[in-house]
């Protein structure tokens, strides 16, 4: 009789990679809703027209800020999954928040934090325009 050993591993991991991802995408619908808030609190008159959204790509999660429906500005990018960049040697695991370089490229010289780390956002600081700078 053979064993299939080998196969039930291998389900296990797809099941924990898609309890992983599920849990990503939970913490990155949870910092849109905190975003939202916080420019909310902040700015009165953004309460009917502002939220946070995000689109899912192959490599990253971009959360953008929308005006009445309209993608307006790109707030940072979410890793979706661990990766070493080039000569550099910079590890970027999974859940990294990433600065905007531009509308659709991250910042790729450090994470600002993670989510699986909480990220904590603050309605009179710039995290609401994007994470922080690096210090």
């Amino acid at each position: 009789m053979m064993s299939n050993k080998g196969e039930n591993m291998k389900l296990s991991e797809l099941v924990n990679e898609v309890n992983q991802e599920q849990d990503l995408m939970q913490l990155v619908n949870d910092l849109c809703e905190r975003i939202t808030k916080a420019t909310h609190k902040r700015w009165k008159h953004t309460r009917e027209t502002t939220t946070t959204t995000y689109k899912v790509g192959p490599k990253y999660i971009k959360i953008i800020t929308c005006d009445n429906g309209n993608d307006r500005s790109v707030w940072g990018f979410i890793n979706k999954k661990e990766w070493q960049k080039g000569m550099t040697g910079i590890t970027f695991k999974e859940g990294d928040i990433l600065k905007a370089a531009g509308w659709a490229t991250p910042a790729l010289n450090a994470p600002r934090g993670n989510l699986f780390d909480g990220y904590y956002i603050d309605p009179n600081s710039m995290r609401i325009y994007g994470p922080d700078y690096l210090r």
